[in-house]
């Protein structure tokens, strides 16, 4: 049987080899706390008791979530060094993404974009599978999109006037299908049409 530290050495390698997997930058702290509860079994007395341990992984795991995320985000994100990037929240917008699901104003999809994949959201109907759309903006971790070319299915505006959706162009305050200004950048609004 092995020792406890190598228990919790495995665990917090782990945790910090899922955070290259799942973005959010949450996991790499509790594989710190992992690593921070193999180092301290290997003192006797802590690795007698395992609800000790556990004690131990879950206060470390939290306060450097607590304390060192803001920091660690900002270093990660390549905002320290590279100061075009000045807001982690506006990272690709008017970039490209292929789009793997199809994507509506109502229902989620599923888009390419900096070799991983991402939950995206259309500001303007239905996007197809296998065709490319333009992101406008990041809300969390679902990518605003919009089509690239003008072409909005029929189906996709429908479903969203249906559901009280309604993408306005937020320069020329027309509907984005009908942009004025050629800017397209729309935002969704729920409720009555304008």
């Amino acid at each position: 049987m092995l020792d406890p530290w190598v228990y919790w050495a495995i665990i917090g390698v782990v945790c910090i080899g899922l955070e290259m997997l799942l973005p959010g930058f949450v996991i790499f702290f509790f594989g710190m706390g992992g690593i921070a509860t193999a180092l301290l079994s290997l003192i006797p007395f802590v690795s007698q008791w395992l609800w000790l341990q556990v004690l131990i992984f879950i206060v470390t795991s939290l306060l450097s979530l607590i304390f060192f995320r803001r920091h660690f985000k900002r270093i990660f994100s390549g905002t320290v060094f590279n100061p075009s990037k000045k807001n982690p929240e506006e990272v690709g917008a008017g970039e490209t993404a292929e789009v793997l699901e199809t994507v509506g104003p109502v229902q989620e999809g599923r888009i390419r974009f900096q070799g991983t994949t991402w939950s995206a959201q259309s500001s303007s109907g239905t996007i197809p599978a296998g065709s490319s759309a333009r992101i406008v903006d990041r809300k969390g971790l679902v990518y605003i999109v919009e089509p690239i070319n003008s072409e909005i299915t029929q189906e996709g505006e429908k479903n969203a006037r249906s559901s009280g959706i309604y993408c306005y162009c937020s320069f020329c305050n027309y509907p984005v299908q009908n942009c004025r200004c050629g800017s397209r950048a729309g935002k969704l609004y729920r409720g009555t049409a304008r």
